[in-house]
């Protein structure tokens, strides 16, 4: 496995496997209907810890948005713009990306989700200004 391969475990190897088709799942709580982000065994809202994957479409609000302009891994483009995303689907979620979209993202514009291929079999979440 090289630096950029991500290191999956029982939580996480379905939502690895999802992003790698161009999918997004959420872990969804067998108990309590919570969706949670990033995966792992015990729900914090109820302690349960039985869940089921569910599809989203993807689309959410900027949260947050850093510019780097050091290399954070070899071979990636710099200056480099990573956003949190507030997802529609659950709102305490947020999930980081690459920025695809034209020009600055704003704190509260509405995005939706694309794949960025980062190398065979090695893909990331990236988000775009929603239309």
């Amino acid at each position: 496995m090289n630096w950029r391969q991500p290191r999956t475990d029982r939580d996480s190897a379905e939502w690895w496997a999802a992003v790698a088709r161009h999918e997004l799942v959420l872990q969804c709580c067998d108990g309590c209907g919570e969706l949670r982000w990033p995966p792992r065994a015990m729900c914090a809202g109820c302690g349960g810890f039985g869940w089921t994957w569910r599809p989203s479409a993807g689309d959410g609000t900027v949260a947050s948005w850093i510019r780097s302009h050091r290399p954070f891994a070899p071979g990636l483009p710099l200056p480099h713009v990573t956003v949190l995303v507030r997802l529609a689907d659950q709102p305490d979620l947020l999930l980081p990306g690459g920025w695809t979209g034209t020009g600055e993202p704003r704190t509260g514009d509405p995005v939706r989700l694309r794949f960025a291929d980062i190398e065979p079999g090695l893909s990331l979440l990236s988000w775009e200004a929603a239309p």
